[in-house]
């Protein structure tokens, strides 16, 4: 019999691993995979830090002012390398100890870059003090918010092959009951937005998101798990296409590029890893509008169809999420359609935090409203207006917030000008009008948008005009590889792997 030849140690550890997944399966909530460790702590009382915080003082002899940013993304970073740390004394509070380069995460989940070419430590932004923690709740009469401390489990402790997607929501409860209030002088809230699901059911138990490097890195072991796995000579050709196929729920740039990255992955180190297994890999998008790169030009969105069509990426537009079932996908009007992977990314939907905040004014996605210098709008009663009243002291930008009357794309390029503009603004450096003597407020310059289809494809939509094919696609690797990335670490990094990878090929290694 089989089970003869299982050593004791085997089956020692079989057991263990029934019992660590029993274990974790009844603690964790119902909607994601994380493990959840009780913390040890007895709650108590919210504990207020102030008379333990360091006082500085200015050139000119007053105290510096407390500027909290919450997060560490586009719009939080930028603003903390940008800032004026003789002017204010600075602190970060994000669950992320990083900022990580969203363009690249495709390409880190793919292997074509390392998760360390596309993070940027937060710590080393000098004159700053950093919480790793979350933000529970914010108090605005007294000016403080309420923060957990944030204890991601290690990596093995949660299903590899699956989701760090809604983990921060399950790390958070380790350490409740123990919170702490931090003062500020001026807030800035820039906590980014969570994925939206649209209420689509089983999408957070069994779909990957590409939100953070945390997401990348799992769908990385789940894509090679799934080739690993389709490997063993027991399985059909039709239980192993099925293991293969790779789907794809949201046609914008992010599902775009992740398909893309993945062509490119199979298209090349699969084959030469897996050659038998490679045609029977499949990479299918689903999209519920009649299109895909919908924000681009119409000939560029024709060209991209035809460039995955032509890659042998099916598109299957004006579909009608039903629920996605562990390793079935239930759409209409295909029915069930069986996949080894499937990445969700249809947009963004608001946190927590944002969600929690009745003191603001908030428009219909659930975003805070600001005025143009980017201070919050005051909730009352009435329409927000520019001339409304403001949260005293509060300003806040990125995919949590929107201008009154003046709506922008959740984009990176939006993020990054409203951070350098509030920096300017907070180090007193905004000009004002000439006309009306009062601060110009934040006025966006697009400065085009791009989307890689392949290694040597891409398009790009820029204010002196279109590219399509390898300038669009040499424009990007240029421009997010090298340009936007911000240390010369960073840069050099990305660059060496990408000629590592072309001399050797992509790492393919799963740890």
């Amino acid at each position: 019999m089989l089970s003869s030849r299982r050593s004791p140690v085997g089956g020692a550890a079989a057991s263990l691993s029934k019992q660590l997944w029993a274990t974790y399966a009844q603690r964790a909530p119902a909607r994601t995979y994380a493990t959840v460790v009780p913390s040890q702590l007895q709650s108590g009382p919210t504990i207020d830090v102030t008379d333990k915080l360091p006082v500085h003082y200015s050139k000119d002899g007053k105290p510096k002012e407390k500027l909290v940013i919450l997060g560490s993304g586009w719009a939080g970073y930028t603003l903390l390398r940008a800032i004026d740390k003789e002017k204010y004394d600075t602190y970060l509070v994000s669950p992320n100890t990083y900022f990580a380069m969203t363009p690249l995460l495709a390409s880190a989940a793919t292997g074509a870059l390392e998760f360390r070419n596309v993070m940027e430590p937060v710590r080393e932004t000098f004159d700053t003090y950093f919480w790793h923690a979350y933000c529970d709740g914010i108090d605005f009469a007294q000016k403080k918010v309420h923060l957990t401390p944030a204890y991601p489990p290690p990596f093995r402790a949660v299903d590899p092959t699956h989701h760090s997607h809604d983990a921060h929501e399950s790390w958070k409860s380790q350490e409740e009951g123990r919170t702490y209030a931090l003062p500020y002088d001026k807030l800035v809230i820039a906590c980014g937005t969570y994925n939206r699901t649209f209420g689509t059911e089983g999408v957070k138990q069994n779909a990957w998101f590409l939100k953070d490097v945390q997401n990348s890195r799992a769908i990385r072991y789940r894509i090679l798990e799934c080739f690993e796995q389709a490997e063993h000579p027991d399985l059909t050709d039709e239980q192993r296409r099925n293991l293969l196929h790779f789907i794809v729920v949201g046609g914008g740039p992010t599902g775009a590029e992740f398909a893309a990255a993945l062509y490119d992955l199979i298209r090349k180190d699969i084959k030469r890893i897996f050659p038998k297994l490679q045609p029977l890999a499949k990479i299918t998008i689903f999209d519920a509008a009649g299109g895909i790169l919908n924000s681009f030009d119409e000939s560029l969105q024709e060209y991209a169809k035809k460039q995955f069509l032509h890659d042998g990426i099916d598109l299957k537009l004006n579909r009608k999420p039903i629920r996605v079932e562990r390793g079935k996908f239930i759409v209409e009007p295909d029915g069930e359609v069986p996949f080894g992977m499937l990445v969700w990314s249809t947009g963004n939907a608001q946190g927590p935090l944002v969600n929690s905040i009745d003191e603001a004014k908030k428009d219909k996605s659930g975003a805070l409203l600001t005025n143009g210098l980017l201070q919050v709008l005051a909730a009352g009663e009435g329409e927000a207006t520019v001339e409304g009243k403001t949260v005293e002291g509060v300003y806040s930008l990125g995919d949590c917030a929107q201008i009154v009357d003046y709506s922008l794309p959740a984009t990176a390029q939006v993020a990054s000008q409203k951070a350098k503009y509030l920096a300017n603004l907070l180090n007193g450096k905004t000009k004002t009008s000439s006309t009306t003597g009062q601060l110009e407020p934040f006025r966006w310059k697009n400065m085009g948008s791009m989307t890689r289809l392949s290694s040597s494809t891409g398009i790009a939509q820029l204010k002196g005009g279109k590219l399509q094919g390898k300038p669009a696609s040499a424009l990007w690797h240029s421009t997010y590889g090298l340009y936007l990335t911000i240390t010369w670490r960073t840069k050099i990094g990305v660059a060496v792997t990408w000629i590592l990878n072309a001399l050797f090929g992509r790492s393919l290694s799963r740890m």
